[in-house]
């Protein structure tokens, strides 16, 4: 009886190892698009979480706001809204004054923190501006006419808009009506 010896032969090797190369470079191929995919992704998702952020900001400077809140329409898609007194400070001061606008060039949304400043600024006011994010397309305010909601809106360019509506802002302090000095404690009689 012989036995017959089984083994591969030199091109069935040949064969096994140019598949294995071939499923090999499909893998790094496919494993190569996957780490750009997820790369463009992170890169999307850093540049929203940064609008992100500068929207809770804003949401907590306005929270956290007495009344006085003016809100400049400066042109058609974009506004100033100025808050005279937050106790939401980036810089550990409290009240502070907030004013935001955007900047004409590359339409950069800012942030302007101080105590006391007027605009423009000079170059003596201390105050703290951050750049908070660029190519904005809308930047509006919207208060109702009790003046106790305000609804923003905002939009990067190529970003979906992010809105947010505040309630129940705090009422104006109470200011008691100017009594004439001239007039007190004399009591008017109309007489018919």
């Amino acid at each position: 009886m012989r036995q017959e010896k089984s083994a591969f032969t030199l091109v069935e090797v040949l064969i096994s190892i140019t598949l294995l190369s071939l499923v090999l470079m499909a893998l790094y191929k496919s494993s190569d698009l996957l780490r750009r995919s997820n790369m463009h992704l992170y890169h999307h998702l850093e540049h929203i979480s940064d609008a992100m952020k500068g929207s809770q900001v804003l949401y907590l400077d306005l929270l956290q706001a007495d009344n006085n809140i003016s809100i400049l329409h400066r042109e058609k898609k974009f506004d100033q809204l100025t808050i005279e007194k937050t106790e939401h400070s980036l810089y550990g001061l409290a009240p502070v004054k907030v004013t935001w606008l955007i900047y004409k060039e590359n339409n950069t949304l800012l942030r302007i923190e101080g105590t006391k400043y007027e605009l423009p600024l000079r170059e003596d006011e201390n105050v703290e501006v951050d750049n908070v994010s660029e190519h904005i397309e809308l930047f509006k305010f919207y208060k109702n006419k009790k003046k106790n909601k305000l609804l923003a809106i905002i939009k990067g360019k190529g970003e979906v808009s992010q809105s947010f509506l505040i309630q129940n802002l705090a009422s104006p302090p109470f200011k008691p009506k100017m009594v004439n000095p001239t007039t007190l404690g004399r009591n008017v009689v109309k007489q018919p």
